[in-house]
């Protein structure tokens, strides 16, 4: 024999071991790209192990240099196929392997123990290394996608090889004749057959690197180029700079937009030339703390554009390293606009707040629950809270105990969204108790409002009135009997009604110099609420043009609802305001034609917000005694209800006109709109009062006030006929005309 077999072996088993050598280095580079190349490691490792066991034969027990041998080579080339299952993402049930495996390694020990036969070891061997080898050839030639298959080739022909190698072997042992029985003295062929497989698995372990390595590159080209995609079209500004020198590498089309500048200017110069950072000691200070962390995350700083503006952005940046030198890429956020948008909201709150500060009542916001928000200094000093204990306690504590049960169904009555306005007794931190009266509404944004005054004293002033007129309705009855007999009584009762007089004149005279402080803070509430409405109700219309690209679906709503409720707010200034103001008009009667009058409204009305299908039948040629100023206040707001409450009524209509109920001259306006239910009638002339969630019916709540002050100035009365779903009808009286 030329080769021997031990030496083969051997030097098989050098090999091996290089080999594995360099698919452990290639599971170090590897382990975390691809987490199951643990498999092909354990596959080289247990191949090797093996054919040291062989070359230990007669040194060790039979089972291990035979039988577990063969296993081991076995169970190897499996997790090999295993492994490339998951490389190239195929799936594959195992269990007819494991019944092949277990099957080889019975035969395998019954030639060895039972029979003893070399020959049908080695074939038996070499059947099960076809009959994986063939599903490895399979699976990388055919089954595997066709964009990786150019990558899977050589491994592929590789265990093609071994298929063929192992036929050969095969079809050896059925065509000569086998006598050896010492694995060490076989013949040449199986020498070269051995020579051959050492061959193969050099050959083998350089295609799976060269495999492997090809497909790092691929992926490593599929992240550079979506890297670079996401580079350029990244709506943020991108730039990637030198640690050292702040030498531009690369920017994307963002940070050209924002910054003025064209590609050339930028690419080769510096930040530090180009002056890109307002400060320089910011730039500084994201070098130091990259070189100390390694990242900056949304820092806010100033930068200059081409055209020497300023802009504010979200600065995030990351050591990265190209070419092993160190490198920034940094992305900014432009938040100018953001920013000055903030800033002139945080004006107009901080005015408000200001505002609210100086109102003479108590204010304070509450969330759904009841806790306090806010506060304001006056409504503190009422309770006897500070500010920071204030905001740990729930309205229901400032409720008499036997009244909470009250104050709780009061809660959730503004919960429904429903204006109040109610008198009720308040309790201090001190446990003393005093009269507020109190208005409170729902807010745009869901929380509770209210505004309260002390009227302890104008109570005890009333009370005060009250027993006065008692007391003065028994001097009177006293002074009438006593002058039947004496003259002297008469004069004295005129000296009392004189001093009664007196003091019911000065408290009247406090009542108007109250209202005149009330008229002048409404003027000047009206004048510094309306500018921060202006500013915040502008500028959120200008993000919302201006911005709109930059703008998710989130944020637009955001700026809508802002715009809404400073809208609502300046609609709620300008009620409240004329409501005030009806109680001041100068007031002159003349003959008014309501028939005119009424139909120049509807049709402004129409033409404004035009009513489909609608009706408007209006009787000609009333005319009544009035102010023609107040009174057109009335019927706007009369005729205004009319069309907003038959809005979402198919076949709308409304009529005006006159009649006689119960011997006098009544004036109405009807419509066949939502209506409401009586029950809460008496809610309808309050101001604030609503029967109609703000959803479904937009409003103040203060326009049918505004109607009963201008009704009652005339000495009139109004009231309200209606049934939910069939319309409202609203009844009025005026004094009759001179004939």
């Amino acid at each position: 024999m030329i080769l021997d077999m031990r030496t083969i072996v051997f030097s098989t088993v050098l090999t091996d071991l290089v080999c594995l050598l360099v698919i452990v280095l290639l599971w170090r580079q590897s382990r975390k790209l691809f987490t199951d190349i643990t498999l092909l490691a354990l596959d080289f490792a247990l191949q090797t192990l093996a054919l040291i066991l062989i070359i230990l034969r007669g040194s060790i027990p039979d089972w291990a240099s035979m039988v577990l041998s063969n296993a081991l080579v076995l169970v190897g080339v499996l997790l090999g196929y295993m492994w490339l299952l998951r490389f190239v993402g195929q799936k594959s049930v195992q269990i007819h392997n494991y019944i092949y495996l277990t099957l080889a390694v019975s035969v395998q020990y019954y030639f060895t123990f039972v029979q003893p036969d070399l020959a049908a070891r080695g074939i038996n061997t070499s059947v099960g290394l076809l009959f994986l080898c063939f599903q490895c050839a399979w699976l990388l030639l055919y089954k595997v996608p066709a964009p990786i298959r150019p990558l899977t080739r050589g491994v592929g022909i590789t265990f093609v090889l071994y298929c063929l190698l192992s036929i050969i072997r095969i079809a050896e042992f059925f065509t000569s004749a086998h006598m050896k029985t010492d694995f060490f003295q076989t013949s040449t062929f199986d020498a070269l057959v051995m020579l051959v497989y050492q061959i193969l698995f050099i050959v083998a372990t350089y295609s799976l690197v060269l495999m492997i390595n090809k497909r790092l590159h691929m992926d490593i080209s599929i992240q550079e180029e979506k890297f670079s995609k996401a580079f350029r079209s990244s709506p943020y500004a991108f730039i990637l700079t030198r640690l050292s020198d702040g030498k531009i590498l690369e920017v994307n089309d963002s940070f050209i937009n924002i910054t003025g500048y064209q590609y050339a200017d930028l690419k080769g110069n510096t930040s530090i030339n180009l002056h890109l950072w307002d400060k320089e000691e910011d730039r500084e200070f994201v070098v130091d703390e990259l070189s100390r962390s390694g990242k900056v995350l949304n820092r806010e700083f100033q930068f200059r554009k081409k055209s020497g503006e300023k802009l504010t952005g979200l600065y995030t940046a990351e050591m990265i390293t190209i070419n092993d030198e160190p490198c920034i890429l940094s992305s900014i956020n432009d938040i100018t606009a953001r920013k000055q948008a903030e800033e002139a909201q945080s004006a107009g709150e901080r005015q408000i707040r200001q505002l609210i500060e100086q109102i003479p009542d108590g204010f304070f916001t509450l969330r759904p629950d009841g806790q306090f928000i806010m506060a304001n200094s006056r409504l503190c000093d009422m309770l006897g809270y500070t500010r920071e204990e204030i905001q740990r306690i729930n309205i229901l504590d400032t409720y008499p105990p036997e009244l909470r049960e009250a104050g709780k169904q009061r809660l959730a009555a503004l919960r429904t969204g429903d204006a109040l306005y109610f008198e009720r007794p308040m309790l201090r931190k001190d446990g003393s108790v005093f009269l507020i009266e109190a208005s409170a509404a729902v807010s745009a944004d869901g929380s509770l409002q209210s505004i309260i005054k002390d009227i302890t004293k104008r109570k005890q002033e009333e009370e005060k009135v009250s027993s006065l007129n008692i007391e003065l309705e028994t001097r009177v009855a006293e002074r009438t009997h006593e002058l039947r007999n004496s003259q002297m009584a008469l004069l004295n009762l005129v000296d009392d009604l004189n001093q009664s007089a007196e003091k019911i004149d000065s408290i009247n005279q406090s009542l108007k110099a109250t209202n005149k402080e009330l008229i002048a803070f409404s003027y000047s509430v009206s004048h510094d609420l309306r500018a921060p409405l202006r500013s915040i109700d502008g500028f959120s219309h200008i993000l919302l043009e201006d911005y709109e690209d930059k703008l998710d679906d989130e944020g637009k709503i955001y700026l809508e609802r802002i715009r809404r409720a400073t809208q609502h707010m300046g609609q709620l200034i300008d009620d409240m305001l004329n409501l005030s103001r009806v109680t001041q008009f100068e007031f002159h009667l003349d003959d008014v034609d309501l028939s005119v009058m009424v139909r120049n409204i509807a049709d402004v009305n129409q033409q404004r917000s035009p009513l489909a299908n609608l009706v408007v039948d209006i009787q000609e040629d009333i005319i009544v005694r009035a102010d023609q100023r107040l009174i057109n206040i009335a019927m706007t707001n009369l005729l205004d209800n009319a069309f907003k409450f038959t809005g979402k009524t198919k076949h709308p209509r409304i009529a005006f006109g006159a009649a006689i109920r119960d011997g006098e001259r009544v004036y109405f306006i009807r419509d066949n709109g939502v209506g409401f239910d009586m029950a809460y009638a008496n809610k309808l002339f309050g101001a604030f009062q609503r029967l109609h969630r703000t959803e479904e019916f937009p409003g103040t709540g203060i326009g049918l006030a505004t109607v009963k002050r201008v009704i009652d100035r005339h000495g009139g009365k109004i009231w309200a006929e209606a049934e939910p779903g069939k319309g409202a009808t609203f009844y009025f009286t005026l004094p009759e005309r001179n004939s």
